[in-house]
């Protein structure tokens, strides 16, 4: 996988994450909008060769950290990209299931990988305030709240994942992904 390629691409999924969500963002659904590097995420985890995946997913994840700041004090890093490592392996075992140049394929995995994502970060953030940890509990944190919200977001990030997705598919040779074995396994 080309890095440079990665690293543009990813900058300008977390310039839209940023700078769309007063465009995007729906102000009945809790400010729900879609989760641009999620879908980028997705994508190459469908894409690009094994061992590059969980990398790449992890540096995705650290990025969604620096966006999501739900303690006031600062940003924690690791439960999203702890979460996204999570969702690198899930969408390890799936892909050798699925079509992967579809975009349909995309759309459906950015919804089935997210709740696995958003599964381990809401555990993280919600463990964090039990008592016999010691990190504090994050203020105003509802787990029931939060996932609500993020199933909402992504049903939005799904639909958003089509037209991303198409322009995605036809830009794949400028990540210039390796062909790798269609029986291969993460070990």
């Amino acid at each position: 996988m080309n890095w440079l390629a990665f690293t543009l691409v990813a900058y300008i999924f977390l310039a839209m994450q940023a700078g769309l969500a007063s465009l995007l963002g729906m102000p009945d659904a809790q400010g729900v909008m879609p989760n641009f590097l999620l879908i980028f995420a997705v994508y190459i985890g469908l894409m690009a060769p094994t061992r590059t995946v969980a990398w790449g997913m992890l540096t995705l994840g650290l990025l969604a950290n620096l966006l999501t700041v739900p303690v006031p004090d600062g940003i924690i890093l690791g439960p999203e990209a702890l979460g996204f490592l999570a969702g690198a392996f899930a969408v390890l075992q799936l892909r050798t299931l699925l079509f992967r140049e579809s975009v349909i394929t995309l759309a459906i995995m950015v919804f089935f990988v997210g709740i696995f994502i958003h599964l381990v970060t809401v555990a993280l953030y919600t463990g964090r305030g039990l008592p016999f940890l010691l990190g504090d509990p994050v203020p105003g944190w509802s787990a029931s709240y939060q996932l609500v919200r993020r199933f909402f977001e992504l049903l939005y990030s799904a639909a958003a994942a089509v037209p991303i997705g198409f322009v995605l598919m036809r830009g794949k040779s400028f990540f210039n992904f390796a062909s790798a074995p269609r029986n291969e396994r993460m070990y």
